[in-house]
């Protein structure tokens, strides 16, 4: 094997480095400066990684348990009481369910008409939207009060009263948007 330059340098300066003997007590003041040998200075320990990792984990591991228990309770809450309403609708009278489906239709078909002036008229469109959502907050609790009443044919009647009254908000509201259209197509026109 071929002796490089260091190697030969090392072994013809050999006493040269012999000379200096190295202080008692060196090595223990390197030791006790170096501390854990697992760590840097300001770097944790590996015990201490998997302890910090293993809150970590433990930390996620129940949030995620508790966003997933949030769920399901929504699910069967939402889920479960709309069933539910819908099912004490259909054994008051499978009538009015009918009703009720076909309303909340109309409703939703209006709802986007009107959607379409928000561009133009986001004021307007916001009164409009704010009249009608104030009665679908009146409509959502008759529903939820449904499971607990006991006269649930009233209460669906005055769910559907409530659908027929927004129905009708709906219609004039588009019929204020058609004459201001006309009114905007033909100023000389009086509304």
């Amino acid at each position: 094997m071929k002796k490089t330059k260091v190697e030969r340098f090392i072994r013809d300066n050999r006493e040269n480095f012999d000379q200096f003997e190295v202080p008692a007590g060196l090595w223990d003041k390197i030791d006790k400066g170096l501390g854990n040998l697992d760590t840097f200075p300001g770097e944790t320990s590996f015990v201490e990684k998997k302890n910090i990792i293993s809150f970590k984990q433990k930390y996620w591991a129940m949030a995620a348990s508790l966003a997933l228990l949030i769920g399901c309770f929504f699910v069967y809450n939402i889920g479960f009481k709309s069933q539910n309403t819908d099912k004490i609708i259909a054994t008051v009278s499978p009538e009015y369910g009918d009703k009720m489906v076909q309303y909340a239709s109309l409703i939703e078909t209006k709802r986007e008409e009107i959607r379409q002036i928000e561009a133009h008229d986001p004021v307007l469109y916001k009164e409009f939207s704010a009249e009608i959502e104030n009665l679908n907050k009146d409509y959502q609790n008759l529903k939820a009060e449904l499971p607990q009443t006991p006269n649930q044919e009233e209460l669906v009647k005055a769910m559907i009263q409530n659908l027929q009254v927004q129905l009708d908000i709906l219609n004039r509201q588009l019929s204020i948007i058609q004459k201001i259209k006309d009114y905007q197509n033909n100023p000389t026109r009086s509304i």
